[in-house]
């Protein structure tokens, strides 16, 4: 528990009214429109409200803001890290022999392909001459 925050404190969502563009009804600062969003710095205007907790009762000054936006950027964080562990994975196994072998027999037949179209013009062609 960095700072004293309990990061396992539940929040709700944002709340809506669904006409136009509103602000959340919670007084949070974010907003939601018929094709654009925004809030203050780190709160999703999707995601939870720091100004929604499940059990009722705010922190005070800005933890409950604190605790949602510094999960939210450990989500991503974590989220970062993973993608770039699936791309070094996916890297890897380009290096492989399997997969060259694979890229070969995947351009192998667009050129068979292609001159099978060749050939089918070229035959309709002669036909065409006689």
């Amino acid at each position: 528990m960095p700072n004293g925050h309990d990061y396992s404190k539940e929040y709700g969502p944002h709340k809506y009214s669904h006409e136009g563009t509103s602000d959340c009804e919670h007084k949070c600062g974010c907003w939601m429109g018929p094709s654009r969003s925004d809030g203050p710095i780190g709160l999703d205007p999707f995601g939870e409200c720091p100004n929604n907790p499940k059990d009722g009762k705010r922190l005070g000054d800005k933890t409950d803001h604190e605790i949602v936006v510094t999960r939210r950027i450990r989500k991503l964080e974590s989220r970062a890290y993973d993608g770039e562990q699936a791309i070094a994975r996916l890297e890897k196994i380009k290096k492989t022999p399997k997969a060259k072998l694979l890229e070969q027999i995947e351009s192998l037949k667009e050129k068979l392909c292609k001159t099978n179209n060749f050939l089918e013009n070229l035959r309709k062609s002669m036909l065409q001459d006689l």
